[in-house]
């Protein structure tokens, strides 16, 4: 059960930093990964051992360290310590002995670690995300523009199709507003996030159109989005 939930826990924070948008900042995994390394400390303190938090300090600095030099550098990094702290589940009984740490916490905090690693390096392997610093910072400055970071460069085409397929500007005709939407759909299985946002729209469409039908195929297809894309590429298209 614990391997169960550290996977669906990881791939379900990692998919609602994509949905959210949240990890277009460079910082969302490499502070997860301080998180992550902190909580031995936290069970160190709960189970009164003060020589056990010693320990767990010095681990938790290393991952720190490594979290930060990842973000300034290059994420690949934070994958690494991501799955190295996964690693270091495996051998944490071995290692310090921690009255507070659960005897199921490794095994579920390990098979977290390394599927949020896993997905890190699925982003960047994509580049969804860029490993590295963005070019657009300002040379004089150090400082990065207004442009978000970690953007699909197709979003804003897709951007464009969803405006041009508001509805108020067909005269609220359904039909030809879904056009729009088809086509923004074609554009956006290149992303994750964008195909999960197209599929929002067309939620919104059914909901307009009030098609029980359409509304119940649209949420599988959210579903679909976030899931399929990520793992096997774009589900197929759906019928008006």
């Amino acid at each position: 059960m614990a391997y169960i939930v550290g996977i669906s826990l990881a791939i379900g924070v990692s998919l609602f930093g994509t949905f959210t948008g949240f990890d277009r900042d460079r910082s969302f995994y490499p502070v997860m990964t301080v998180v992550i390394a902190s909580i031995y400390e936290l069970l160190s303190v709960m189970g009164g051992s003060t020589h056990a938090l010693s320990l767990e300090t010095i681990g938790f600095v290393a991952f720190a360290l490594a979290a930060v030099v990842g973000f300034k550098t290059n994420l690949w990094i934070v994958v690494g310590a991501l799955a190295g702290h996964g690693v270091f589940d495996l051998a944490h009984l071995h290692l310090i002995a921690n009255p507070g740490v659960p005897v199921w916490w490794p095994a579920f905090c390990m098979t977290y670690d390394i599927s949020a690693a896993l997905y890190l390096a699925w982003l960047l392997n994509r580049s969804i995300l860029s490993p590295t610093q963005p070019d657009h910072l300002n040379p004089q400055t150090g400082k990065s523009s207004d442009q978000p970071r970690f953007r699909h460069p197709i979003r804003p085409f897709v951007q464009r199709e969803l405006d041009a397929g508001a509805a108020g500007k067909f005269g609220g005709d359904l039909s030809a507003s879904f056009q729009k939407l088809e086509r923004a759909h074609v554009l956006s299985q290149v992303s994750t996030r964008e195909h999960v946002r197209v599929h929002w729209h067309m939620l919104v469409w059914a909901a307009q159109r009030q098609s029980a039908r359409e509304i119940v195929g649209q949420i599988f297809r959210i579903v679909g989005a976030a899931t399929k894309t990520a793992v096997s590429g774009a589900p197929p298209a759906p019928s008006a």
